[in-house]
């Protein structure tokens, strides 16, 4: 990650060795790293304290690009590429809140999406991804009142959520912010 500290990026040579676990090499710098971040930030202490309330497991693994999953109820794996220089920490961070997000939604009434191909469940998945895209918005928001950089916004407008981004800054109703985001997820 291309602003974090000296020490993980350094080990980038030694990861191109490989291994056979997808354990990420540096997971547990990478983890502290985010955390750190998260930290500095209201919407990450709320979330930090709820994943260590709930005992969250958070695994970083190796993968292509800076994503997250979760597996079960209380399992984060979050990816991130071995070549930590061409990442950057808040787009880790927000990730990781965006995967401790995912674990409380049950919690504050957002059911778990499934699979099936009902009206029910489709209305589950599109609430699901809403609440987690209004999530980063938060997330994004506050890193960017941290510190002013604006890669992480970039970002959001590389995803196609600048406009939702706009009206969450602005302190527009979940109900517009929902308008916009259907709107734009039904665009493409």
């Amino acid at each position: 990650m291309n602003d974090m500290l000296k020490e993980f990026g350094d080990l980038g040579a030694q990861m191109a060795a490989g291994s056979n676990t997808y354990t990420h090499p540096q997971a547990q710098i990478v983890l502290e790293e985010c955390e750190s971040l998260l930290s500095q930030i209201p919407e990450g202490q709320r979330l930090l304290a709820f994943s260590k309330n709930q005992q969250i497991k958070v695994h970083v693994i190796s993968g292509k690009i800076p994503d997250f999953t979760v597996v079960g109820d209380d399992t984060v794996l979050l990816l991130c590429p071995l070549n930590t220089k061409a990442v950057d920490l808040e787009e880790m961070a927000c990730n990781l809140g965006m995967a401790i997000r995912n674990v409380e939604q049950p919690h504050v009434g957002i059911p778990k999406p499934l699979m099936n191909n009902t009206p029910e469940q489709a209305h589950a998945l599109r609430r699901h991804f809403l609440d987690i895209t209004l999530e980063m918005c938060r997330i994004v928001s506050e890193i960017y009142d941290l510190n002013n950089k604006t890669k992480i916004v970039d970002l959001l407008e590389k995803l196609g959520h600048r406009e939702l981004y706009e009206a969450y800054r602005s302190g527009k109703s979940e109900q517009e912010m929902a308008d916009i985001y259907y709107k734009s997820v039904n665009a493409v």
